[in-house]
């Protein structure tokens, strides 16, 4: 196999405003090159190469993630919750609801046995939980930064990324109502580091290390947890 050619037909290259360039191997498999906007083809193809064994053992690595399990929203199946697992017991009702206890989830519903309508009740529960943790954990992450005024908070799907910061408003993955608290605030703490440094400068990981020393082992964590569900 001819690496450098396999992992360059895989590259999804982004120009934008920013000094270096970067490799960013996805869980997904997917692998995204962000250059700066003047950069030049052989620049890239070179950093490319250099970096070709690295990305190719970072796929490799995801690869053993693939088999996810899925999400089947019936009962005896598996709910992730800040960081934990829960039963799924679903239950005939007059109404639609879901509660949760120390070791179940219950979820209420009109429709017993349609599942689209079932997922569409324990979604709506799992994103007005995230409006209302997300939120207590910006104030949290905010304390640390006190120059800064609060910024407007977005929850919406992201293909490739868990937040994103744009015009003082921190947009986060809906996703992230799976892992424990820690890992939310590592996110968000991420995305106001954004604040002072809008690419991934050696100082904007200066800052995210000032707040965060362990991040890396945090993300790293996150991403393995989130990678066996979907």
């Amino acid at each position: 196999m001819d690496i450098y050619k396999y992992i360059k037909e895989k590259i999804l290259i982004e120009k934008e405003n920013r000094k270096t360039l970067a490799l960013i191997v996805h869980p997904d498999l997917n692998i995204t090159l962000k250059a700066p906007l003047e950069a030049e083809e052989c620049i890239i193809n070179k950093f490319i190469e250099k970096r070709t064994v690295w990305a190719f053992k970072q796929l490799e690595y995801f690869k053993q993630f693939q088999n996810k399990q899925v999400q089947s929203y019936v009962s005896g199946s598996n709910v992730k919750y800040l960081g934990r697992q829960y039963m799924l017991k679903v239950e005939k009702s007059e109404s639609d609801y879901v509660t949760f206890n120390k070791n179940r989830f219950f979820l209420y519903t009109k429709q017993h046995d349609n599942i689209e309508y079932n997922k569409n009740i324990l979604d709506k529960f799992m994103y007005h939980k995230a409006e209302v943790i997300f939120y207590k954990e910006l104030l949290n992450c905010l304390a640390t930064f006190k120059d800064m005024e609060t910024p407007r908070l977005k929850i919406r799907q992201l293909n490739k990324r868990w937040g994103s910061y744009l015009n003082n408003t921190i947009i986060l993955n809906p996703a992230l109502i799976m892992v424990d608290k820690k890992s939310i605030r590592y996110v968000i703490t991420h995305e106001l580091c954004h604040y002072y440094y809008k690419d991934h400068s050696k100082e904007f990981y200066a800052l995210l290390s000032s707040k965060i020393p362990n991040w890396q082992e945090i993300k790293h964590k996150m991403e393995l947890k989130i990678l066996t569900y979907r």
